[in-house]
């Protein structure tokens, strides 16, 4: 299985409300793509210095689910979304044994 982990920091002209829009378009994705095993997204509980504001984590098969969820069109209108308003994103994927 390989998780898929996005961490961000938005500009501060991305309200709220439009934030809790962007996550609800996140969290219809597992609806929308079948090689989409599991998504959770949250926001920064801490505030800590080194926190980022949201994380989304998402499971995969394997990287060929992972390439189909990065090129779906659900998917490429979340990205449109956030293109403008992220101040920065890192992302790390990596393999977990099945939990099955």
């Amino acid at each position: 299985m390989i998780r898929h982990v996005a961490v961000f920091r938005f500009i501060p002209e991305f309200t709220a409300e439009q934030r809790e829009e962007w996550m609800r378009m996140l969290r219809a994705l597992p609806a929308a793509i079948p090689e989409l095993r599991n998504l959770t997204v949250g926001l920064d509980q801490v505030g800590g210095p080194a926190s980022h504001e949201m994380a989304i984590v998402a499971d995969f098969d394997d990287l060929d689910g992972l390439a189909a969820y990065d090129r779906h069109p659900a998917h490429q209108a979340v990205l449109r979304v956030s293109a403008g308003v992220k101040a920065s994103l890192a992302t790390v994927d990596f393999e977990i044994a099945d939990q099955a």
